[in-house]
């Protein structure tokens, strides 16, 4: 488990990341997703770079964690209601390929013993796939879904986001 040096550590890079998407005008639950990225980018990294079975065993499942709660609350909150919308229903099918191709990459991650020469190389392409789903997300589908939505819907949004992430982390199973 992280320690309270390495925790805070993730809530600064959580909220620098807040930060910047707040000026570039997101709100609500497109805020704080930015600050779950920034969060997330922040634990992916050092797993990135160890080659320690114990370590990512340490590591991973927070991660892991994580990432399949943050997309399975996005995709049932978030982009549900983008669906509802002409303006970003492609955004909602989009995230939803992405989503799927995510979790397969997760399932094919956890099948894997942490000491493996294989799980370097595929927790790299876990890793790669969040990158770019998280700049697809706050340079494209996070400004145009605010602007659809509006910052009430957006703010409204959040708690419902955050009942749904809590429901798939007590549900999601150990790895």
């Amino acid at each position: 488990m992280a320690n309270s040096i390495e925790q805070i550590g993730v809530k600064a890079v959580g909220t620098a990341k807040a930060v910047k998407a707040g000026f570039n005008g997101l709100r609500g639950v497109f805020l704080h997703l930015a600050e779950e990225h920034g969060e997330v980018a922040a634990m992916m990294k050092p797993v990135s770079k160890s080659s320690d079975a114990q370590f990512r065993r340490e590591h991973y499942p927070r991660i892991r964690a994580e990432l399949l709660s943050h997309e399975r609350a996005e995709l049932t909150v978030v982009y549900a209601m983008l669906s509802n919308y002409l303006d970003t229903r492609d955004l909602a099918a989009a995230h939803n390929v992405e989503a799927q191709q995510l979790e397969q990459a997760i399932a094919e991650l956890d099948a894997l013993d942490y000491a493996t020469p294989a799980w370097g190389p595929a927790y790299e392409r876990v890793y790669a796939m969040v990158q770019q789903h998280v700049a697809e997300e706050e340079n494209s589908f996070f400004p145009k879904a605010q602007a659809v939505l509006g910052e009430a819907e957006a703010s409204a949004m959040l708690e419902r986001y955050e009942t749904a992430k809590k429901i798939v982390k007590e549900t999601l199973k150990p790895v």
